[in-house]
């Protein structure tokens, strides 16, 4: 029997012997695996430092040439320093913003962040309801255009300018013209007889952002809807809704800017050749080479000048256009720190939003601020152990990266809820409410959910920049199994009613069942032409 104990345990032993020898064979496997892993990391690090070192030396040696072609071109001033700057990537940025920092003083907190804005502006005689400001931001960071409805002394544009302020950012309000038509009135065009870029003072302000890449801009058309929309604004619409990265826009042909950099490059050729031949290579400036008869000379003869031409002519027509050339490129990448706000009256002067604009928009409307409960909103007010003088230091990345809409889930429980409206009254009504604008609500809801907001608030509030503002319809006329359209508005409204009966409408938000009422009451007394934007 002891023996029979003896057996066991040796076979035991040579079972754990052997577990033991598979274990230390895995063991050096993955040892010599790791070791391998481990050089060849090595390897590549080395050849990556030997890479970046390879291209620093390349950059500075393109660099030089840059310098030196660029301080050839200032000696003849052809460009200025400042271009000279620019072609180096030495642009000088605004001064050192002041203010209180978004990530250690409010540990990069928007809740907070907007508690501080509604304080900062209280104090500078500005009042708005918190969810405004809750709401404002959290469109700002969807990269969507905003578009600001309401009477004039609404407080749309001041909003604008107000809330850029408080987040240490800069606001730029650009009137809209009645008469623009085009692409062009927004973003300006090429002169071929000046040959020279016509800027715009919306095109300069993309400029201005791109040199300051760290500061909020909001650029705000004014009256936006004083001309139509989609004459003027649609191509620059369509580049808003490339979400991979910031959109390019193409200002003009590229083939122009050739065109100066070979006449530039051959004018440059033709002065070393005459200095060259005329052993005046001691000549650099502009000044120099005008005073020097004999090289001025020799240079009318090579440049085919004609009787009447001069070299300073020739020069002030070669300087402007290098100047528009450095200074407006043929293409300028949208600046990932702009956003763009309308804001739009709605009367007998100015035109409706078109069907196009509605759908790539989120619509903001106000009311009279006469009718506000200013009580209601002073008690809102956080208190703030800070300088409320200071805005709060915002940079560019904390309002949002430009990023795809989410995808399309047909399950998710906002999704279904739209769905069921495009399904029972929105495509019966006549009323557009694609994919497009599905994706953009799911997006919208992950912004302002960073304020708490829960599904009702969400769906409310959607409801209020996309749907509403496309009501406008004859009431009287029937759909499907002949069911008036009014109807069909009064079953949406009912729909709204229930989905949302657990919404805390305390006056702290525009509800939308109450813009419904509105609606339907002023179609009532116009028979039934029912019309979202009328009073």
């Amino acid at each position: 029997m002891v023996e029979g104990r003896v057996l066991k345990l040796r076979g035991e032993e040579k079972t754990l012997d052997d577990e033991v020898m598979q274990q230390t064979s895995s063991l050096q496997k993955i040892t010599g695996k790791l070791d391998e892993t481990r050089d060849l990391h090595q390897q590549a690090e080395a050849e990556f430092k030997q890479r970046k070192k390879t291209m620093e030396h390349q950059l500075d040696t393109l660099n030089q040439f840059i310098e030196k072609k660029a301080k050839m071109l200032q000696d003849l001033d052809l460009i200025s320093q400042q271009e000279v700057d620019g072609l180096l990537g030495r642009v000088a940025t605004e001064s050192v913003r002041q203010g209180h920092d978004f990530s250690e003083i409010f540990s990069s907190d928007v809740v907070q962040a907007v508690g501080y804005v509604q304080a900062y502006l209280q104090q500078e005689g500005v009042l708005y309801r918190r969810k405004v400001l809750e709401d404002f931001f959290a469109l700002l960071t969807t990269h969507d255009l905003i578009i600001l409805a309401g009477d004039s002394g609404s407080g749309k544009t001041n909003l604008v300018k107000s809330f850029a302020e408080a987040l240490g950012g800069k606001a730029i309000i650009i009137p809209v013209k009645p008469n623009w038509t085009s692409a062009e009135d927004l973003l300006g065009y090429y002169n071929p007889i000046e040959q020279k870029y016509l800027s715009t003072r919306f095109l300069d302000a993309l400029f201005e952002a791109a040199r300051n890449p760290d500061v909020p801009y909001f650029i705000c058309l004014d009256e936006m809807n004083l001309a139509r929309v989609e004459y003027y604004f649609a191509d620059f619409l369509s580049l808003m809704e490339e979400r991979g990265g910031d959109p390019e826009i193409h200002l003009y042909s590229d083939t122009e800017a050739k065109h100066l950099v070979s006449e530039t490059r051959n004018f440059l050729a033709l002065i070393d050749e005459a200095k060259t031949k005329l052993d005046k290579l001691d000549v650099a400036s502009f000044l120099d080479l005008l005073r020097d008869e004999e090289l001025n000379t020799k240079l009318h003869e090579m440049c085919g000048f004609r009787e009447g031409d001069s070299l300073l002519k020739y020069h002030a027509h070669l300087r402007k256009m290098m100047s528009s050339y450095l200074n407006t490129p043929s293409s300028i990448r949208f600046p990932p720190n702009v956003r763009i706000i309308g804001a739009i009256n709605v009367d007998e002067t100015t035109h409706y939003l078109s069907p196009k604009i509605l759908d790539r928009a989120h619509i903001m409307r106000f009311g009279s601020p006469l009718l506000m409960d200013w009580e209601k909103i002073e008690d809102e007010v956080e208190m703030f152990d800070l300088d409320l003088k200071l805005p709060i230091k915002l940079t560019a990345a904390d309002l949002g990266k430009r990023t795809h809409y989410p995808e399309f889930e047909r399950n998710a429980p906002l999704v279904e809820t739209l769905l069921h409206l495009v399904r029972e009254y929105l495509e019966p009504l006549g009323i557009e409410f694609g994919l497009r604008t599905v994706r953009q609500a799911r997006l919208y809801s992950t912004a302002l959910q960073q304020f708490g907001a829960d599904e009702g608030l969400v769906l409310n509030n959607i409801v209020l920049h996309k749907l509403l503002p496309k009501l406008m319809f004859d009431g009287e006329k029937t759909v499907n199994e002949n069911i008036a359209r009014k109807h069909l508005l009064i079953g949406m409204r009912d729909y709204l009613a229930q989905r949302l009966n657990g919404l805390d409408n305390d006056g702290a938000i525009d509800f939308c069942i109450d813009e419904l009422d509105r609606v339907i009451r002023n179609a009532e007394a116009n028979d039934w032409v029912v019309n979202y934007w009328s009073r």
